[in-house]
């Protein structure tokens, strides 16, 4: 008997050193950030939360559009949806959301990245005036009618791309988080609506290059 579990361990920890050990595939899709850059995630958190809690004071709406009346009916395509519910509490992420209103009627270009087998780059419901209780609306001054189309083409042409767990890198156009999608369909077209750094939500808020034409919340 004592021979057989020796026999036992000997083939288990044999089996052991053979066998290749996978990393923890959260920890594979997620990034390690330097100092600095988990500084300034923790001044986005910040900010955030003060926007979320400032949210008619910030970026009042010109010509504001009731937040009773639906964005649906006020909506182009190429324009800019922000939300800050949600605020996350992880280190990695700054909290809200953001899409883009898709050349396709009725829907909204958008990149999750904590939704399984949904995430990454798809389209969405136009509903985020029913999905969240804040949300505005954001245009680009200067940006003609041929800048949304082409912003609301560029996002939907990325449809299938995976969700990009890296926010400092905003230059790859392989993989998009949700306001890095936003940021790069007007970025080529010449608007910077980042202040440096990671492209948080509330940064597109905060940009003097967009104005709010709808708020809700």
């Amino acid at each position: 008997m004592k021979c057989l579990k020796k026999i036992t361990l000997f083939l288990f920890f044999a089996f052991l050193s053979i066998v290749p050990v996978f990393p923890d595939i959260a920890s594979a899709s997620s990034p390690s950030f330097t100092p600095d850059q988990l500084k300034e995630i923790a001044k986005a958190k910040q900010k955030t939360r003060y926007v979320a809690t400032h949210w008619d004071e910030i970026k009042q709406a010109k010509n504001p559009v009731s937040g009773s009346v639906s964005i649906e009916s006020v909506r182009q395509a190429g324009d800019i949806l922000v939300t800050l519910d949600g605020t996350s509490s992880s280190s990695m992420w700054a909290g809200g959301h953001a899409g883009v209103v898709s050349d396709m009627s009725g829907y909204v270009v958008e990149s999750f990245g904590n939704k399984g087998d949904l995430n990454g780059v798809r389209h969405w419901p136009n509903d985020c005036d029913t999905r969240y209780n804040q949300v505005k609306g954001l245009r680009v001054n200067g940006a003609a009618s041929g800048d949304y189309a082409y912003a609301a083409s560029y996002a939907r042409q990325q449809i299938g791309k995976p969700y990009n767990y890296n926010f400092f890198n905003i230059t790859t156009t392989g993989s998009f988080y949700c306001s890095q999608l936003a940021w790069r369909a007007f970025y080529n077209l010449g608007y910077d609506l980042n202040d440096g750094g990671a492209v948080w939500p509330v940064d597109l808020i905060e940009s003097p290059l967009t104005y709010a034409f709808y708020s809700k919340g």
